[in-house]
């Protein structure tokens, strides 16, 4: 293996051995999504990130969303199981402190209300 190349997979195996990360937050950009699509091919993950916006309901149609895509993040399988791992932790760490996340699909109704 050429020096090159061996001091590159030195270093990828030093960086995932627990080498310190530094992360520079000076230009990120911050938005809000209340909705992700997900979909995936052989290699990669796709996310798509955005809001969901109610739709003018019309007559005698079911009640439709729009949703508008604000970003597009494509990840390689293994970095979006660690995604995940990370996700999953990290929302036990939140319901063993602040209570179960409710997931219901619509608000509840007041009381008297129609179903």
């Amino acid at each position: 293996m050429p020096e090159q190349e061996q001091q590159g997979a030195q270093q990828a195996q030093q960086a995932q051995q627990g080498a310190t990360l530094r992360v520079r937050e000076q230009d990120v950009k911050t938005a809000y999504a209340n909705m992700c699509l997900i979909f995936s091919t052989r290699e990669e993950v796709i996310l798509d990130f955005g809001l969901a916006l109610p739709a003018a309901r019309q007559q005698d149609q079911p009640p439709q969303a729009n949703m508008v895509v604000s970003n597009r993040i494509v990840m390689g399988l293994p970095a979006a199981k660690r995604l995940a791992i990370a996700l999953s932790q990290s929302i036990q760490r939140y319901e063993s402190t602040f209570g179960v996340i409710n997931l219901e699909q619509r608000p509840p109704q007041p009381p008297g209300g129609e179903a």
